[in-house]
């Protein structure tokens, strides 16, 4: 499937941190969770009370080189997942999602306008805003099954050790790292993502070649915030507490610190509430329209 982050900073002009993610996901998301085609899409949103205290002494041992910077670059992320590329361009082609006198039809109000209000605004393009879609390579490390109660998501994002090429840096966490965080106690799930070294595919064709995101400023932020890092795993569990528990391990702690030595230039973690708008369907398309 074609799976995108798009990485998001509020319009701090107008909206909190709080706000903006009241904005994104009680309204924002009633418009987009109707793209063309869309086969899945959550949203993520850096949570409010700090990581770091509630890693404790493993803090120490599981975090390097964090970007200081990294969450004054974004308040939220949405996933989305689509069958292709194609499908993915194709996204905001109207299509009839509305029942109405005549039957199903285009939605007349059917809108994403809200864009340059809820998102970092450009001042000298009224109708854009700053953002960061980024094209992701997904493995499935283990399944996500979701309880009837909220869990708590951490995303590992870490950044490839210099003295590995590409492919012996993808090979390491594919077939060693992933499989050892795999095997952490009372997982819910866990995504492993690799950041397409194609910065540009998730942006191309989807916005018109003259957008904001083909600027020179465009590519510069685009090009300075990929430089942070190469890839994040997402991992469901219980709580923060529970995941402490868990990787505390001893063998298994200690076989995931030798690891990210050897693959990661910096590894660190992040909490975000994740707010599911459309369960993701990665099976064949059905036949009906699947929101």
């Amino acid at each position: 499937m074609f799976k995108v982050f798009a990485f998001l900073k509020r319009n701090s002009e107008l909206l909190t941190h709080d706000e903006y993610r009241a904005g994104h996901v009680g309204f924002h998301c009633g418009n987009s969770r109707r793209l063309k085609d869309i086969r899945g899409y959550s949203v993520n949103i850096w949570a409010n009370a700090p990581l770091a205290p509630r890693l404790g002494t493993l803090h120490d041992e599981i975090v390097r080189s964090e970007p200081p910077e990294f969450l004054d670059l974004w308040d939220g992320f949405p996933e989305v997942w689509f069958d292709s590329h194609r499908s993915w361009i194709e996204a905001g082609t109207p299509e009839p999602t509305r029942a109405m006198a005549g039957g199903l039809q285009v939605d007349p109000d059917w809108t994403l306008g809200d864009g340059p209000y809820l998102f970092d605004p450009l001042p000298d393009r009224p109708t854009e805003f700053r953002s960061c879609h980024l094209h992701m390579e997904e493995h499935i490390v283990v399944p996500v099954e979701r309880p009837e109660h909220k869990l708590t998501k951490l995303m590992l994002f870490f950044r490839r050790n210099p003295v590995l090429d590409e492919a012996a840096f993808v090979q390491g966490v594919l077939n060693h790292y992933a499989p050892l965080t795999g095997r952490l106690a009372d997982l819910y799930g866990c995504t492993l993502n690799f950041l397409d070294t194609d910065q540009e595919a998730a942006f191309r064709n989807y916005y018109p070649a003259d957008a904001w995101a083909f600027s020179p400023e465009g590519y510069a932020m685009r090009r300075a915030f990929c430089a942070l890092w190469d890839g994040a795993i997402e991992l469901h569990v219980d709580s923060v507490e529970a995941f402490v528990l868990a990787r505390s391990a001893p063998d298994l702690n200690l076989q995931l610190c030798a690891a990210e030595r050897h693959l990661f230039a910096a590894n660190w973690y992040v909490e975000v509430d994740e707010n599911m708008i459309v369960m993701p369907n990665r099976g064949t398309a059905p036949s009906f329209y699947y929101r």
